[in-house]
């Protein structure tokens, strides 16, 4: 931030920082020091030279022409620290440096040299160094530094010596080293030298002192009291003649000259003597000029008065070169006042003086002044650059972007937080404004917490996220102005803390190669002179008549000068009114392509003509308040008007002064052949080099740049403005076509090439994706060093994208190897770098831009940088819309189908990496369109085959025809985007290729066409088959079809339909095959096989189930008969592999079987009944592929059927019935698994009985075809069903019964299900009945293990008991009530079961009102007894052979009762022959029961008691029967007449 110098001071040059000395790591060495030196107190020490800030810079020859320099500082803050760096323009900026750590603070001095005495191959450098309690240190440095951090330097290498122990005991004022020799000033004046590196401390002449004279004069003058001196303020040293001279400057102003070898005094000379104010306080000598014989040296004299002012006087002292070497006492003097700021460090030569000068805090200048201190100029600062870069130059750079950003965004508020966050951060991150410390600690004030590593690992992008979240984090994306503002804060503190971190320390200065630099605290910086058009362009508007010197000789005519000037002059109205801002905006809108650059333009010409309007004041007057917005809109306002009126005037000038404006456009074109890059046609030799000169070169080239399209776009706003007020100065139409038409072509390519320079110059590398094996494998060749150490610095921020282009070595010698450039020969190394950069053109008639824009995208394709090359095409695009107006159509036409060609091979790259898939779609679309566009020119064949290296498409000989060649293309095209995974662009271009196949063919009238590697139908075969792939890679299953039926090729049509088949499948997307969607007209039978196929050889766990989708696939189409088979087929294979994986599988295994069996009858149903059956062997088992083995082979081989009389057996129909069989064994053995998996679950034993069930289910599937004829499969059954009864399975149970019982063995087989589960209703059972077949001992048991566990996470069908109740009478009630009527004598044997096992059982209300009552619920008590098989007459038996004699009895009287007191209604029909019956038998059977009962003694009372009862209940009875008889007599002759009558 260093205000430029006052009056008319000129800019001289510029500094140019040294990238990468801001990330060098520091090797801390820590140097011990002697237990008998004592430090000295900070209060009190005893070299009382002021502390401060140090730094200097030592130049060491290493033979020839190469150089290297040792460069140290002190910072303030660690005085007990000093930095050394060692930098060789030959290499690379080193990545490390030394810190030494003393134990005390230092002097404010170093001196390093090189050590004469170090071995051959390594350098040994001498650093002199004094502590400020007197210790003088002499260390001896290897080079490189190859200590290791945190270690201490041996002893050996440190030389000591305390100059408190010498017999002078003044402190010590100044300080001065030569190699071998230390020189002090002490505080009496007194001057004394040491040998310290050449003599040893203890030898005779180590220290001298240089006193005026000797022995007895010494002694005299003591005498004569003569003054004494004064303090030594400074000392300084300089070879002259080969001799060693020593200036001292004495605080009384005595200047004294000696030379150190014979330690005489050579010139005493009192500085005050040409009555300067102010006291001397250092003194700097430049080196000697032997052919002038002339020294000078400069004095800065301290102002005592206030105001103080400090001045420098140069003095010049001539000499002789005789053996009596003699100074001249009366030098030649001159003073150069400094008016402000305080001298910070002084170089001077004969010719020139330098002094740096902080004039305020953290602001400094370099101000250059002639011998005689009468011209002078300045520097400007990297301070001054980032300042302007970043819009902190001045106060209304602020307002110029906060109102262009808001006027020019008003209509683009969706693009403006992107937009100028870009901008912003590219040119913060940019080589030379980077700075790393000052970075992070901008980015500590926002909350940013990083570590070290954290920190250094960011890489480029990761910075820029980070910067980001911070503006965004400020709430800058609501308005443009807003997102300028915040921005504008960010810059403004990292500049406050880039300043800090980058304090000027001193100047270095070399005049043998004439390089001039900087030390800084954080970096190292040379400085460069103007080129000639920025001499003219830096220059104020007092000096613009004063063209001299510039070396452009532009006009011979003083008018045309004058015209030039007034046109300078109206550049700077403009830029004035606009500040750098607009020019940022249009620079940053060529490079990101976000927003148009005209519109950029035309919003800015606006702003213009009629100043700043932005459209929405309220985010202004939110920033700057109501009373600031007021007061700078009314301030930008006086500026409109003051712009117009200075515009108007300036117009009507340079009409006056031309004749036309004619002739001021010729002016204009002069002026811009300066502002083009010169492009030289000498030839000059090109080399890969990467060290320090280059990154300079570099730097310096963007600085141009940068420069030279400022001016280029205050150039075209000029031509612009003039344009739109062209009616006003009477503009002709013939000159403002001359303006649109020549003018604006020729300003556009100057702006694109500077931009592509400057771009090129400050943009970073971006580092290779790891998973870029083609580029990473290229750099492995052997041999390649270079090109090695090339790919490992890609992606460091300072290594930009100009450091992977070929440097120039001029024919004089390699100035980028040997040493730094001097200040001049850094610009002719620009131009020719320039040059060299702009003649890199592989087209013969095209555009230099052109031409070497698209070679610089080819180069950067070439080393991986495809957004560098996308962005530097994005340029080429803009600048071709103005040059199809001038070029010739086949020169554009070549460039186009160039640049598109790169464009969309960098598109395809960068979507590769991208991981943003809406940003990755867009870019795949982009390179699609620009491929296309790219095949589409005449010219393509030509402008594409330069850049086979970098793409990759290459062709072999010469095509015949445009469409052969496109066909290549296309091709070529297709494989790249398959490489990519991007089958999208892949299957246009496939599609594309076979447009042109087809245009080939017909071009030859359908013969097939020389050139083509294959014949036409292999490629039309290879090419829809690539277009099969992609659609289906896309899921665009119906282009897969199409590609599919479109194949020509018969063997690639059946293999795409084979994969086209495995991926759906693997996709699980056979929905596709199945829902009629693709018809797949004539390969119906080939897709049915395929599947076929592929479910045998498929596990039958695999998803999807293939038998399934068969079935779907079938049952589409309405073949009910093949979707059953192929149901059956799977349920076969099931029954075959199904325990394979273990018996935790069983339970889903068994729900895969009752799917397939209920699909496959469900689908049998639906075939009429003559052909409702299967083959219980599948055809498709035959139409296996003869080089596949089906799975089920060894299986089967393995299987239960172990003779061929039995696997013919299998070979029968199967119908619906025989399924339904099926069906039902598997739902017992599914429902019996998972009730022993539930019992496992609650801890319960298991039962075992799954295994055997499966043994036995599989027993009666073998012999289901003999419809169960023999009794072994009888007992299967029945054993099946005592099974499902134990486990409460009811209704299964029933249902097996009636599915393989009929008529009398269903009965049968109802009578002993019954019985079973009335045995479960007695508790208290006398002894077992009826056969068991789950007794152990009759059964075949298989082996268990704990394996046989059901997986608990299958999938499981829920048990459901299907009863009423949880009581198992409830159970027995039922379904006793449900299969009665099916077998009425069911309660007969439910009765006589619970009585048989226990007799005292009391038979539930329910089972008795069974034998009393209908199937309607009609009781059947008044007819008697009698009944169905289940009637009371039953139940009284029941109770009479099981001696249940109460209930017996009270049975027989309530029935007798019953029908005694019939109503009257049912007497007569009671009358009737028949009309009742009684088991007389079974009373008469009671009766003898109840009399041996009695005669016995048992129960006599209660037998008694029930005779009695039941003799009178069947007295009455025997009554009411005989007066029943004797009416029915009656009744019968009676009838007899009725009935003889009637007939």
């Amino acid at each position: 931030m260093a205000a430029p110098a006052s009056g008319s001071c000129r800019i001289a040059g510029t500094e140019v920082p040294i990238t990468g000395s801001d990330k060098v790591r520091w090797i801390d060495l820590t140097v011990p020091s002697s237990p008998s030196a004592a430090p000295a107190s900070p209060a009190d020490p005893f070299v009382s030279v002021p502390p401060r800030a140090a730094s200097g810079c030592h130049v060491v020859s290493s033979g020839g022409e190469s150089q290297r320099y040792l460069a140290w500082r002190i910072h303030e803050e660690h005085q007990n620290v000093l930095e050394v760096i060692e930098l060789c323009a030959s290499k690379e900026f080193p990545s490390s440096g030394l810190r030494l750590v003393f134990q005390e603070a230092l002097c404010p001095f170093a001196f390093m040299c090189e050590s004469e005495g170090a071995r051959r191959g390594e350098s040994v450098y001498l650093l002199y160094v004094l502590t400020i309690s007197g210790v003088a240190l002499l260390c001896n440095l290897r080079s490189p530094f190859s200590y290791v951090s945190g270690s201490i330097l041996s002893q050996n290498d440190i030389l000591e010596f305390s100059l408190q122990t010498h017999t002078q005991s003044a402190n010590v004022t100044a300080v001065k080293a030569k190699p071998g020799c230390l020189v002090i000033g002490r505080q009496d004046g007194s001057i004394c030298c040491y040998s310290l590196g050449k003599l040893a401390p203890t030898s005779p002449g180590f220290s001298n002192e240089l006193r005026d004279d000797a022995g007895i004069g010494r002694l005299w003058t003591f005498v004569s009291r003569t003054k004494a001196l004064g303090p030594v303020q400074d000392i300084d040293t300089a070879t002259v003649n080969e001799r060693e001279l020593l200036f001292a400057l004495h605080l009384d102003g005595s200047l004294r000259v000696w030379d150190i070898s014979s330690h005489t005094k050579l010139l005493n000379y009192n500085v005050h003597s040409n009555d300067f104010e102010g006291q001397p306080s250092r003194v700097w000598v430049g080196e000697a000029d032997d052919d002038q014989e002339l020294i000078s040296l400069a004095v800065l004299h301290q102002g005592t008065m206030v105001p103080a002012c400090d001045r420098v006087v140069v003095y010049g002292f001539s000499f002789g070169a005789g053996e009596r070497f003699l100074l001249s006492p009366e030098p030649l003097v001159s003073a150069i006042p400094l008016l402000e700021g305080k001298l910070v460090d002084l170089k001077i030569s004969t010719e020139k003086l330098w002094i740096l000068k902080e004039v305020g805090p953290m602001l400094y200048e370099i101000v250059q002044f002639d011998s005689d201190g009468e011209e002078i100029c300045s520097y400007v600062l990297q301070e001054d650059a980032i300042s302007e870069q970043m819009f902190q130059s001045s106060e209304s750079a602020l307002d110029d972007l906060v109102w262009t950003a808001d006027s020019i965004f008003s209509s683009m508020k969706e693009h403006s937080f992107s937009f100028i966050s870009s901008m912003f951060l590219r040119r913060l991150l940019q080589p030379g404004v980077n700075h790393c410390s000052a970075l992070r600690e901008t980015l500590l004030e926002y909350k940013r917490f990083l570590s070290d590593s954290e920190f250094q690992s960011l890489t480029t992008s990761g910075l820029r996220k980070e910067i980001l979240s911070i503006i965004e984090h400020e709430g800058s994306s609501q308005s443009a102005s807003s997102t300028a503002y915040h921005w504008k804060k960010f810059s403004a503190r990292y500049l406050h803390k880039w300043c800090g971190n980058n304090r000027p320390y001193g100047l270095f200065l070399d005049m043998n190669r004439e390089v001039f630099g900087l030390v800084r605290k954080g970096s190292f910086s040379l400085f460069r002179c103007l080129e000639g058009v920025e001499q003219l362009i830096y220059g104020s508007s007092d000096e613009l008549g004063n063209l001299e010197g510039l070396e452009m000789n532009l006009f011979d005519d003083v008018s045309d000068t004058e015209t030039l000037i007034e046109v300078l002059r109206c550049m700077g109205h403009i830029n004035h009114l606009l500040g750098r801002s607009s020019a940022a905006i249009y620079y940053e809108s060529l490079i990101s392509s976000v927003i148009s650059p005209d519109e950029i333009a035309s919003q800015i010409l606006k702003i213009l003509e009629s100043g700043f309007s932005p459209q929405s004041s309220s985010p202004l007057i939110t920033l700057l308040g109501t009373d600031a917005y007021v007061e700078r809109r009314q301030m930008a306002h006086k500026s409109q008007r003051k712009f117009s009126v200075e515009m108007l005037l300036s117009f009507h000038k340079l009409q006056s002064r031309s004749t036309s404006w004619s002739a001021v456009f010729d002016v204009i074109e002069k002026f811009m052949k300066c502002l083009n890059t010169k492009v030289t046609i000498q030839e000059h030799e090109l080399k890969r080099l990467c060290n320090v000169n280059s990154t300079i070169l570099v730097q310096v080239t963007s600085q141009v740049a940068r420069t030279m399209f400022e001016s280029a776009f205050d150039l075209f706003l000029f031509l612009s403005y003039l344009v739109g007020v062209g009616g006003q100065v009477s503009l002709l139409q013939s000159d403002v076509s001359r303006i649109k038409l020549k003018l604006f072509p020729m300003i556009q390519d100057i702006l694109g090439q500077w931009i592509v320079l400057h771009f090129v110059g400050i943009s970073p590398t971006t580092p290779p994706a790891m998973e870029d094996f083609s580029y990473q494998l290229s750099y492995l060749q052997l041999g390649i060093a270079d090109e090695v150490s090339l790919h490992r610095k890609l992606g460091s921020s300072d290594f930009t994208l100009a450091c992977l282009l070929d440097f120039p070595k001029s024919a004089e010698g390699d100035h980028l190897s040997a040493c730094f450039p001097s200040t001049a020969e850094v610009i002719d190394l620009v131009r020719q770098f320039i040059s060299s950069i702009m003649r890199r053109n592989n087209f013969d008639h095209a555009n230099s831009f052109l031409g070497s824009t698209i070679n610089l995208a080819a180069v950067f394709v070439r080393h991986g940088q495809y957004e560098a090359a996308q962005n530097l095409l994005g340029i080429l695009d803009t600048y071709l819309n103005y040059a199809r107006a001038s070029q010739t159509d086949q020169d554009t036409d070549i460039a186009c189908s160039a640049r598109l060609h790169l464009n969309g091979f960098c598109l395809l790259m960068l979507a590769h990496d991208e991981a943003n898939i809406v940003l990755r779609e867009s870019r795949v679309h982009e390179a699609i369109r620009c491929f296309f566009r790219a095949a589409s020119g005449q010219e393509a064949p030509k402008a594409l085959k330069k850049f086979s290296s970098e793409t990759g498409f290459q062709i072999s000989g010469e095509c015949k025809s445009i469409s052969l060649w496109r066909l290549h293309y296309y091709e070529w095209a297709m494989q790249k985007f398959e490489q990519n995974s991007m089958s999208e662009g892949a299957c246009q271009f496939a599609l594309a290729a076979l447009e042109q196949v087809d245009s080939i063919v017909d071009l030859d009238n359908g013969s097939e066409v020389e050139g083509l590697p294959e014949t036409a139908q292999m490629i039309k075969g290879r090419l829809w088959a690539n277009v099969f792939k992609y659609s289906l890679d896309l899921k665009n299953f119906r282009d897969a079809y199409c590609a599919i039926v479109s194949n020509p090729d018969d063997d690639s049509k059946y293999v795409c339909l084979r994969r086209f088949i495995i991926v759906l499948c693997e996709l699980g997307e056979t929905k596709v095959i199945c829902n009629g969607e693709i018809p797949f007209t004539g390969l119906l039978e080939k897709v049915e096989q395929e599947l076929f196929w592929k479910a045998e050889r498929s596990d039958l766990s695999s998803r999807p189930n293939l038998y399934k989708v068969l079935y779907s696939f079938e049952a589409y189409r309405n073949n009910w008969r093949k979707a059953a088979a192929y149901m059956y087929r799977y349920f076969v294979r099931l029954s075959r592999e199904g325990d394979a994986g273990g018996s935790r599988q069983l339970s889903h295994v068994l729900q895969e079987k009752l799917h397939a069996l209920s699909t496959a009858i469900n689908s049998l149903q639906l075939v009429e009944p003559s052909c409702a059956w299967l083959d219980s062997v599948c055809e498709a088992d035959d139409q296996t592929s003869p080089s596949k083995k089906p799975r089920n082979n060894l299986l089967m081989e393995n299987s239960a059927f172990g003779t061929d009389s039995e696997l013919s057996r299998l070979q029968f129909c199967v119908d619906i019935e025989i399924l339904e069989k099926e069906y039902t064994l598997t739902e017992a053995l599914y429902m019996l698994n998972t009730v022993n998996s539930r019992s496992k679950s609650h801890g319960a034993l298991p039962t075992n009985h799954a295994k055997l069930l499966y043994f036995l289910i599989l027993k009666i599937n073998i012999l289901t075809s003999s419809n169960f004829c023999g009794t072994a499969e009888s007992h299967s059954i029945e054993a099946l069903t005592d099974i499902l009864i134990n486990e409460n399975l009811y209704d299964l149970a029933f249902t097996v019964v009636l599915k393989f019982w009929k008529e009398s063995g269903m009965k049968r087989e109802l009578e002993r299900v019954f019985a079973a589960i009335a045995q479960q209703c007695c508790p208290n059972r006398v002894g077992n009945s009826g056969r068991n077949f789950t007794d152990t001992q009759q059964l075949l048991l298989l082996p268990s293990s704990e394996d046989d566990a059901r997986d608990g996470g299958s999938k499981t069908i829920a048990v459901a008991h299907q009863v009423q109740g949880s009581c198992q009478w409830e159970t027995l009630e039922l379904y006793l009530d449900k299969y009665k009527d099916l077998h009425p004598r069911l309660p007969v044997i439910v009765a006589e079961t619970l009585l048989y096992a226990d007799p005292e059982i009391e038979l539930p209300l329910w089972l008795v009102q069974m034998f009393k009552t209908t199937k309607g619920g009609n009781r059947m008590i008044s007819w008697g007894m009698c009944g169905k098989e289940a009637d009371p007459a039953a139940l009284f038996r029941l109770y009479t052979n099981y001696g249940r004699h109460a209930e017996a009895a009270n049975l027989l009287v309530e029935y007798l009762d019953s029908f005694a007191s019939s109503r009257p209604v049912d007497v007569l029909h009671r009358k009737k022959m028949s009309a009742a019956w009684f088991p007389y038998t079974t009373i008469e059977r009671f009766w003898c029961q109840l009399e041996e009962m009695q005669s016995a003694g048992h129960s006599a009372d209660q037998c008694d008691r029930l005779k009695k009862l039941l003799h009178g209940a069947l007295m009455k009875h025997l009554q009411q029967v005989v007066v029943d008889s004797e009416d029915v007599l009656s009744s019968v002759g009676g009838g007899q007449g009725v009935e003889s009558q009637s007939s």
